[in-house]
């Protein structure tokens, strides 16, 4: 009577394990059955409808669920999603240098590595003062910004990001040609950047708030922030005008304080058939903003019943997001964001994941979050955009089995 009893449980246990099993299969394929807050069941509209951004032939591209297809390079073997992989460091900072080293060698990445402007280089003096003749100009006359200047992005933005031509110089990146030939690395003298202490950031297109003693650090436009533009402008500029690209190549840009999920791979190759065709941006990671915000979109993959749901990792339309560690871009998306990173009145207007936050908020970029992010800051080595600050802001998150188990 023992054996038949204890027999017996063994069949109920494996009978609530196949059927627990069978639901957490069910789970993937109907994203429905997902129970999701009221306030995150919406979309925004880039999602479920026509693009507005997109001009003349382009405007016909649908973001609907049936068009999601799965667009991999043939060479996308990094991170299981990329062709290629940039990693933005400034050359003195060995011991972040040592730190991704290890990074490389676990996930066996292939990266080039993109020396990073020093914030004391005198082409940011350059730059800034660019920054303040773009916002001395005289007032126009048309619809006006804050500054009595017309604000119009360029017309033909979308034409050139889905060009195959060359991308020449052309806008702010002719304010340093002459410093990247002539004075690369050499230290700012009569253009430093502490003769302008009070130049502030701007917000949305080209609104620039006045200067006041009580504005916090992230709202000044300090020589870090200028120098964290340029340098990932050069790396995008990098990916954009390799030999031999095609449409599907994608490439993952990351900082040097990072630290990422072990079987990255499985996750990014399970999420990023949900992604629909046209999209510019990925967020790997990010901070400062609920990126579950927007409804995760909807996956046809199964992963194994192995991931718990709260270890997964869901895909969701950008609502806010702030950081630069960790982000994908499709060629075509490299292509429109440069384009606008380089626009005269908007270059260097403010620090950068300010200004990628607004571009998709305004709709000019089609950009995803990765939720929860895959790939985090460590923040135990001293931050160079906040000098002085310690490691950095106070945000801080947790990977579930990090390579550096952060």
């Amino acid at each position: 009577m023992v054996t038949n009893l204890f027999v017996s449980r063994v069949g109920i246990a494996r009978y609530i394990y196949l059927v627990l099993g069978v639901i957490l299969v069910l789970w993937s394929w109907i994203p429905a059955l997902r129970v999701v807050s009221p306030q995150l069941s919406s979309l925004p509209s880039f999602v479920h409808s026509r693009v507005h951004w997109k001009e003349g032939d382009y405007s016909e591209v649908s973001c609907s669920t049936k068009n999601f297809t799965t667009l991999f390079s043939p060479s996308s073997t990094q991170l299981g999603i990329a062709s290629e992989v940039y990693l933005i460091s400034l050359p003195w900072r060995q011991d972040r240098r040592k730190q991704m080293g290890h990074l490389q060698a676990s996930k066996e990445i292939s990266w080039t590595v993109v020396d990073a402007l020093d914030p004391s280089d005198i082409t940011i003096g350059h730059i800034l003062e660019q920054i303040i003749s773009q916002r001395s100009l005289q007032p126009s006359k048309g619809p006006l910004d804050d500054l009595g200047s017309i604000f119009r992005w360029p017309a033909d933005i979308n034409a050139i990001a889905y060009s195959t031509e060359y991308f020449g110089a052309s806008g702010s990146d002719l304010w340093t040609s002459a410093d990247t030939q002539n004075s690369r690395h050499t230290t700012l003298s009569s253009l430093s950047v502490s003769h302008h202490p009070n130049v502030t950031c701007a917000t949305q297109d080209n609104s620039v708030p006045p200067f006041n003693p009580s504005l916090p650090d992230w709202m000044i436009l300090a020589a870090p922030k200028i120098s964290c533009w340029y340098s990932h402008v050069s790396a995008i500029r990098q990916f954009i005008n390799r030999v031999n690209t095609t449409p599907e190549d994608v490439a993952v840009f990351l900082e040097d304080d990072i630290d990422m999920e072990r079987d990255i791979e499985i996750r990014m190759r399970h999420i990023w058939p949900s992604l629909p065709h046209g999209w510019d941006m990925v967020f790997l990671g990010h901070c400062w903003s609920n990126e579950s915000f927007y409804s995760a979109l909807p996956s046809s993959q199964v992963m194994s019943p192995l991931y718990d749901l709260p270890r997964r990792s869901h895909i969701h339309p950008s609502y806010s997001p702030r950081c630069t560690h960790a982000y994908a871009l499709s060629l075509s998306g490299a292509r429109r964001l440069l384009q606008h990173l380089r626009y005269p009145p908007f270059a260097y207007s403010r620090a950068l994941d300010q200004a990628f936050s607004w571009l998709i908020e305004s709709g000019r970029l089609r950009a995803f979050s990765v939720v929860p992010s895959v790939v985090i800051q460590r923040k135990v080595l001293s931050s160079d955009i906040f000098p002085g600050s310690g490691v950095g802001s106070a945000w801080r998150e947790h990977l579930v089995n990090g390579v550096f188990e952060t």
